[in-house]
């Protein structure tokens, strides 16, 4: 890498520590989390009957070192100070259940940059240091068979991840099956995940491969893995431990061969300590974690993503008007929704030119904003966005045949939120099942 490409990627600081316990034994905290709790698999784990699970969590940071509860039940305290999240710079104490840990700052540690890279791994688009760093992370996981977890928040591109690491690996040429475990019909959820024999319950006229066996040789993503029903938590538990699936009415157990790759939004760790979510399922799942970065900490990518929602939308040739306008009109704001909120702000105003922003932001449901209806003109700005979404929307459906995983895919929306589009504008499609 050049002096000057160097230059240009600013290093980063980290701020960590050491975490003493009682027992003199000593973790580095640093940029990989470290989980204190009563579970093995937990980096400091405890015999500690008042310490939860996975009772908190602690990272390093440029600011500092961040202490995070994780919803355990007795409170992470500070020096007596229940906290639900703060961050350390000084030496400390830290009290968990009965049991209190020291913390002793280190001196700040400076990371060089990462060496100048690829602006892509699959359909991730960036080549700020954040993603520059994702993108090793992930072509070291798609090398590997290993169950991996993404977590991230809502736009920031779970499922894009999942398919590169799929695209990366020795199963690229094996099939990539999608479940959205949020959309999974309680009545069907078994039979949709592991197939079915005919006549195993009403309707069932036929035999039918489940999502597993249709995945043989690729892979299976399990997206928003935090709605999976409680009473298949123990049968894809099983498919972990075994790789085997059991069909509903079938007397037997058929081998599959798959990876599975899980995304969610919630922290399951705190699920875990509400006894919401299976500890030994998560810890089987969690091989690998991968948390993607949201927008506001690679702002730096906006022109790259700018450009690639004007692509979508066939207006390549307004990438820099439109980057301009963004830059101009959002300064300051943090984007909640994320890559997925920019693109879509991004793809009106390449298709409707520079209209008042006030219109565009509800799109991804900006706080602070209202849609107030335009009126300067025989034709209102939200009716003319209405139709400009209706025939986008029909458009996509011809030609996806109806598969919401492909249109979302397509225009950077969750599957959930392509179905509430579909809804409001009163589209009615059959979709496929998967979908």
């Amino acid at each position: 890498m050049s002096d000057a490409t160097r230059r240009r990627l600013p290093p980063a600081v980290i701020r960590g520590g050491t975490l003493i316990a009682p027992d003199a034994r000593e973790i580095a905290v640093g940029l990989e989390a470290v989980t204190v709790g009563r579970a093995a698999s937990a980096t400091l784990s405890l015999a500690d009957p008042e310490v939860s699970a996975l009772h908190c969590e602690l990272v390093g940071t440029p600011k500092g070192v961040l202490v995070r509860d994780l919803g355990s039940t007795n409170g992470t305290f500070i020096d007596s100070i229940g906290v639900r999240e703060c961050v350390l710079t000084a030496a400390t104490s830290l009290r968990v259940g009965s049991t209190v840990l020291r913390f002793v700052p280190s001196a700040p540690r400076v990371l060089d940059p990462p060496a100048a890279g690829p602006r892509a791994f699959g359909p991730l688009r960036g080549a700020s240091p954040p993603m520059v760093r994702l993108y090793e992370l992930l072509d070291k996981i798609a090398r590997t068979e290993l169950t991996v977890l993404i977590t991230g928040e809502t736009g920031t591109g779970k499922e894009l991840a999942a398919r590169a690491i799929h695209d990366a690996s020795s199963r690229k040429k094996g099939p990539f099956v999608v479940i959205d475990c949020g959309a999974l019909p309680a009545s069907l959820a078994e039979a949709t995940l592991f197939g079915h024999e005919r006549g195993a319950f009403t309707g069932a006229v036929a035999r039918s491969e489940g999502a597993f066996q249709s995945a043989n040789g690729g892979t299976v993503f399990l997206d928003e893995l935090g709605e999976l029903p409680d009473e298949l938590q123990p049968k894809l538990l099983r498919v972990l431990a075994e790789r085997s699936i059991k069909p509903v009415g079938a007397s037997h157990y058929v081998p599959v061969d798959v990876r599975i790759i899980a995304a969610t939004r919630r922290d399951l760790r705190r699920a875990i300590n509400a006894n919401r979510f299976r500890e030994d399922l998560f810890f089987r799942i969690a091989q690998v974690r991968v948390e993607l970065p949201p927008l506001r900490d690679r702002i730096e990518d906006l022109p790259e993503l700018v450009a690639v929602a004007c692509e979508r939308v066939g207006a390549p040739g307004e990438s820099e008007r439109v980057t301009d306008y963004v830059r101009r009109r959002f300064v300051g704001y943090d984007w909640p929704g994320n890559a997925r909120e920019l693109m879509n702000v991004a793809s009106v105003l390449a298709v409707l030119g520079d209209q008042p922003a006030d219109g565009l932001l509800p799109i991804e449901g900006a706080a602070g904003t209202e849609q107030a209806e335009l009126s300067d003109g025989p034709t209102s700005f939200l009716e003319a966005k209405r139709s400009f979404e209706e025939r986008y929307f029909r458009r996509l459906l011809d030609d996806t045949d109806g598969n919401i995983s492909e249109i979302a895919r397509r225009c950077g929306l969750a599957r959930h939120q392509v179905r509430a589009h579909l809804k409001k504008l009163g589209i009615v499609r059959e979709i496929r099942l998967l979908g």
